[in-house]
């Protein structure tokens, strides 16, 4: 298996992109000391380390594999580190978690995890009109991680089309935990009511 090359171009043009993105927000910045034009830099600089990593990642997923480290984890702690990371990504916004059915322990790797749940954040704060919801529950043998928002659903436009490296990224993950011959997903819906649902279900 080995990564699609159309895709490699697209992510390398993507992040050219966002890099001149950012030159020009640091060029502002060094005429006008504003406050917004920094935060804005950097969450700029960070979206863009988090491509990087997220692109090495597949590179490695898709060359040598992903070998996870399995740990207990507190969920509870988890999606509190994530929701404080990017609860500046866009500050009209809401983000939050919903506790309910929240299970004390889970196993997993945290660190692809939160690879997975970031870029999964991160395309979910590109469409939300007002709030995003990550939770976790436990289901039928499975942890199942979920990042919702209230948006327009897959049937969303952008004048910049994706690059699919998140979905790509998360399936990788997530096909990465495994239990006997059980095998984690991957799953992007639109919500009956509205909004688009991310789903990362591991065994």
């Amino acid at each position: 298996m080995t990564m699609n090359p159309q895709l490699s171009a697209i992510v390398v043009h993507d992040l050219k992109n966002e890099l001149g993105v950012l030159e020009g927000r640091l060029a502002t910045l060094t005429v006008d000391l504003d406050r917004e034009q920094a935060l804005q830099a950097h969450a700029s600089c960070i979206a863009l380390r988090e491509k990087m990593i997220a692109f090495l990642t597949l590179y490695k997923a898709t060359e040598q594999g992903l070998n996870p480290r399995i740990e207990a984890v507190h969920p509870d702690d988890f999606l509190r580190e994530l929701i404080r990371n990017h609860v500046h990504s866009r500050p009209e916004l809401t983000l939050t978690m919903d506790s309910d059915a929240l299970p004390a322990i889970a196993f997993f790797d945290e660190h692809l995890l939160g690879l997975a749940m970031n870029a999964a954040l991160q395309n979910a704060t590109r469409f939300a009109k007002s709030s995003i919801v990550v939770a976790c529950r436990k289901t039928a043998g499975e942890i199942i991680f979920t990042v919702r928002d209230d948006g327009p659903g897959l049937d969303a436009t952008e004048e910049q089309a994706s690059t699919g490296l998140g979905m790509a990224l998360c399936a990788a993950i997530a096909r990465a935990h495994c239990s006997d011959d059980k095998y984690g997903s991957a799953h992007l819906s639109t919500c009956a009511d509205g909004g688009a649902l991310f789903s990362m279900r591991l065994p």
